[in-house]
C-alpha cells in the first residue's frame, strides 16, 4: 500500500509533466507514420497509426481539463503556458487529419471540440499567475495562444473540405465540361520529361481522379489527351494516388490557399519569438526564481519543438511540387496589366522546381503508394487451415473464417510486367465506352474473343452470373491449370525439349507469375476486402467454397488441384452440364464434421464444378500440339486484368477514396486508367511555360 501511495503522489505531482511529454511526442509519431502509412499497406503498421491518432487529440484534451487544478500551484506555476501548446497539438500535422475518410464528416464534432478546449485553455491562462507576471512571459503565451487557434482552426477547416469533397454537395455551380478549343496535351508534357516533369502533369491532370472520386469538378476541368506514353501514364496514374491522399487525409489544400498561407506567415515567425522571449525571461532571473527547473525544461522541448515542426513545415509548403504546381497553372483569364505577375508567378515556379530538381525531391520520395498487392489462395488456405492447430482453435472457438483470411493473406510487390500488361492492354482498347467490348465493360469477353476462344469459354464468364462466382471459377480454374502448367514446363526441361529462346522463355515465365499474382490478388479482394468490389458482393460464395475444400484430405494444394481434376474429369461428360455431381469417393476428413454431409454439400456446389471445368478446357486448350498453347498465358492474364478494370471502375467511389488511407490499391490504378482513356469531349488549356 506504500508503494502504491508513493506512486499516486509521483503522478499527482509530475502526472501532468508526462502527459505534456507524450503529447508532444505523439505528434512526432504522427509526423512519421503518416509518411509512412501511404507507401507501406501493413496491418501492424496501421495499428500504430491508428492508436497514435486516437491517443494524440485524448491526451491534449485530458491534460487541458486538469490544468486548471495543476496550474495554480505555487510550485508548477508554469504550467498554464503550456496550455497553447496543447491547442497547437489538437491542431495536428500538416501531412495528416483525417487516419479514416470517415473522420472528415466529423468536421462539426471538431468544431465543437474547437470551442471547448479554446475556453479551457482560455480559462487555464486566465486563472494562473501568467497574465500578471512578466510581460515577456504573458506575450509569449499570447503569442501561442494565437497560433494554437489558429493551427486546430486549419485542422477543422481541412476536415471539412475533405469532407464536403466526398460528399454529394459541391461548391459553387460549375458546368461539367469547359469548352474552350480544340488543341490536346499529350502525357508527357515534354519531350524529355523526368519524375518532376512527371509530377507536374499528375498536377495538371488531377482532375480526373478527383471527378472519379468525388464526383464532382469544382474549379478544374478534365482534359483529353493523345501520343500517350504508357509509362508516364501509369507513372503519372501512380503519382495521382499520393496527390488524392494528399486532398483527403491532410492539410494539403488548405496550406496552398490564402488562408494557409497567411497561418505560415505568423506560425514561424510567432513560435521563433516565444522562444525568444521566453529565453530573455530566464536571462531576466525570473526563470530561476519562481518556476521548476523541469517544468522550465519541458516548456523549452515543446517550444524548441514547435520551432522546428513549424519550419519543417513552412519548408515543405513552400518547396511542395503543390507550390510550384499552382504557379506555373496556366491562366485562362488574364488581361495585360496582370501579365507581369503571371510571369513572376511563372519565375518563382520555376524556381521551386530547380530547387526540387536539385534534391531530387521526386526520386527521393520514392513510392507513391504502398506499391504491394495482396494475395490469397484458397486451395492453399484450405490445405493448410484443415492441418494448422490454430487453426482447429480458430474453428472451435467460431472465428474459423476471420483468422484464416488473416493468416493466410500476404502481399507482394507489383511487378513492373504486370503494370505494363495493364497499361497496355487498357490503351489497346480502341471502342467506346458505351461498346460492350470495352475494358471497362468485357469482363473477360473481349480477350476471349482476340484470341478465339470466345466460343469454347464465353461459359464461365457470363455476365449473368455474380462477379464473385466468376472470380472463384476463375480462380479454381487457374490455379489448377498453373500446377498442371508448371509440370509441363519441368518435364520439357528434364528431356532438354525447350526449344525456345530465352527471350520467349522468359516472357512466358513472366506471364505465369503475373497471372498467379492477379488470380490470388482478386480472391484477395473478394475474401478480405469485398468493399473495394462492385456492390453487392455475396462472400457467402467464397466461404461455402472454403467450407467444401477443407474437408477434403490432401497433403498439398497441388495435390488438391490434381485430385479435382482427376474427379471432374472422371464424370459423366453428357451431365455434367446438368448436375454438378463429383465423385463419392472423396477422401474426407471426418474430424471437421459429418463426412455425408459434406460430400452431399460438395455434389451441388456449381462454383467448384465450374473451376474444374474451366481448368479442363484450359489445359486442353494448352496442350503443346494445338496453336492456342502458346497464347494460353497471355489469354489468361488478360482476362484478368479485364476483370480487374470490370470490378474498379464498377466500385464505388468512396471505396476507392477510402483505401487511399491505407496505402491504396492496383484496382484504384486500373480504374483510373481506364478513366484516362473513357474520357470525351474535354478541353485543352495553353501548355506549360
Amino acid at each position: 500500500m506504500a508503494g502504491a501511495g508513493q506512486v499516486l503522489h509521483l503522478w499527482n505531482e509530475w502526472g501532468i509533466q508526462v502527459l505534456v511529454l507524450l503529447s508532444f511526442t505523439l505528434q512526432i509519431m504522427l509526423l512519421i507514420m503518416a509518411e509512412l502509412r501511404r507507401r507501406i499497406d501493413s496491418g501492424v503498421l496501421r495499428a500504430f497509426a491508428w492508436s497514435a491518432y486516437m491517443l494524440a487529440d485524448a491526451t491534449a484534451i485530458y491534460v487541458l481539463g486538469h490544468m486548471s487544478v495543476t496550474s495554480r500551484s505555487p510550485e508548477h506555476e508554469l504550467v498554464a503556458f503550456w496550455a497553447p501548446f496543447l491547442l497547437l497539438h489538437l491542431g495536428g500535422q500538416d501531412n495528416i487529419t483525417a487516419y479514416s475518410i470517415e473522420d472528415n464528416n466529423l468536421w462539426l464534432r471538431h468544431l465543437q471540440t474547437l470551442a471547448v478546449q479554446v475556453a479551457a485553455a482560455t480559462y487555464v491562462v486566465y486563472v494562473s499567475s501568467i497574465l500578471a507576471s512578466g510581460s515577456l512571459l504573458r506575450a509569449a503565451t499570447i503569442l501561442m495562444f494565437v497560433i494554437g487557434v489558429a493551427k486546430y482552426g486549419e485542422r477543422v477547416w481541412a476536415l471539412k473540405c475533405a469532407g464536403s469533397s466526398t460528399s454529394e454537395q459541391g461548391g459553387n455551380y460549375q458546368p461539367l465540361i469547359y469548352v474552350s478549343g480544340s488543341q490536346y496535351r499529350t502525357i508527357p508534357s515534354k519531350s524529355c520529361p523526368d519524375k518532376e516533369d512527371y509530377l507536374l502533369d499528375a498536377h495538371l491532370f488531377l482532375a480526373v481522379p478527383k471527378k472519379f472520386m468525388m464526383s464532382m469538378l469544382r474549379d478544374e476541368e478534365e482534359l483529353r489527351f493523345h501520343d500517350v506514353d504508357e509509362h508516364a501514364l501509369e507513372e503519372v496514374v501512380e503519382m495521382q494516388l499520393s496527390l488524392m491522399h494528399d486532398v483527403l487525409f491532410t492539410k494539403t489544400e488548405v496550406v496552398h490557399s490564402w488562408c494557409g498561407l497567411c497561418i505560415r506567415v505568423i506560425s514561424l515567425p510567432g513560435t521563433a519569438v516565444a522562444l525568444l522571449l521566453f529565453y530573455l525571461l530566464g536571462d531576466q532571473g525570473m526563470g530561476r526564481r519562481s518556476y521548476s527547473k523541469v517544468d522550465i525544461a519541458i516548456s523549452y522541448v515543446l517550444l524548441i519543438g514547435a520551432v522546428v515542426l513549424e519550419a519543417m513545415s513552412t519548408i515543405k509548403a513552400m518547396f511542395s511540387s503543390w507550390t510550384s504546381s499552382f504557379l506555373l497553372k496556366p491562366r485562362r483569364d488574364f488581361s495585360r496589366p496582370g501579365e507581369e505577375e503571371r510571369n513572376i508567378s511563372i519565375l518563382l515556379g520555376r524556381g521551386i522546381t530547380s530547387v526540387r530538381r536539385f534534391v531530387h525531391a521526386a526520386e527521393w520520395r520514392g513510392r507513391y503508394w504502398s506499391g504491394s498487392m495482396g494475395q490469397h489462395n484458397l486451395l492453399q488456405l484450405c490445405v493448410g487451415s484443415r492441418v494448422s492447430r490454430i487453426s482447429k482453435i480458430a474453428r472451435w472457438m467460431g472465428f474459423e473464417d476471420p483468422w484464416n483470411t488473416l493468416a493466410y493473406c500476404s502481399s507482394v510487390p507489383v511487378s513492373a510486367f504486370i503494370k505494363q500488361l495493364l497499361v497496355n492492354q487498357v490503351l489497346s482498347c480502341g471502342v467506346l465506352p458505351t461498346n460492350e467490348d470495352h475494358i471497362a465493360n468485357s469482363r473477360g469477353l473481349a480477350a476471349l474473343k482476340s484470341k478465339g476462344l470466345y466460343e469454347e469459354l464465353e461459359w464461365s464468364l457470363d455476365p449473368k452470373r455474380s462477379l464473385e462466382q466468376t472470380i472463384l471459377t476463375w480462380h479454381i480454374g487457374t490455379d489448377i491449370y498453373l500446377f498442371w502448367y508448371k509440370q509441363k514446363q519441368a518435364e520439357q526441361a528434364n528431356a532438354g525439349g525447350q526449344g525456345d529462346d530465352d527471350a520467349r522463355r522468359q516472357r512466358q515465365a513472366d506471364l505465369v507469375e503475373a497471372v498467379e499474382a492477379l488470380s490470388n490478388y482478386m480472391l484477395f479482394l473478394l475474401a478480405s476486402r469485398p468493399y473495394m468490389l462492385p456492390a453487392p458482393v455475396d462472400r457467402g460464395m467464397y466461404v461455402n467454397s472454403c467450407y467444401e475444400l477443407i474437408g477434403i484430405m490432401c497433403s498439398s494444394a497441388e495435390d488438391l488441384a490434381n485430385l479435382l481434376l482427376r474427379h471432374y474429369r472422371e464424370e459423366d461428360t453428357a451431365t455434367a452440364t446438368a448436375t454438378a455431381t463429383l465423385q463419392s469417393d472423396i477422401p474426407f476428413d471426418t474430424s471437421l464434421g459429418d463426412a455425408q454431409d459434406r460430400q452431399k454439400a460438395y455434389r451441388i456446389d456449381l462454383t467448384l464444378h465450374r473451376g474444374c471445368r474451366l481448368a479442363t478446357e484450359l489445359i486442353h486448350n494448352g496442350m503443346p500440339d494445338l496453336p492456342s498453347a502458346a497464347i494460353m498465358p497471355e489469354l489468361i492474364a488478360q482476362v484478368w486484368i479485364e476483370i480487374l478494370c470490370y470490378a474498379g471502375h464498377r466500385c464505388s467511389a468512396y471505396s476507392h477514396a477510402k483505401q487511399l488511407g491505407s496505402g491504396g490499391e492496383l484496382i484504384t490504378i486500373a480504374s483510373l486508367l481506364v478513366e484516362y482513356v473513357s474520357v470525351q469531349a474535354l478541353p485543352m488549356l495553353p501548355p506549360l511555360p
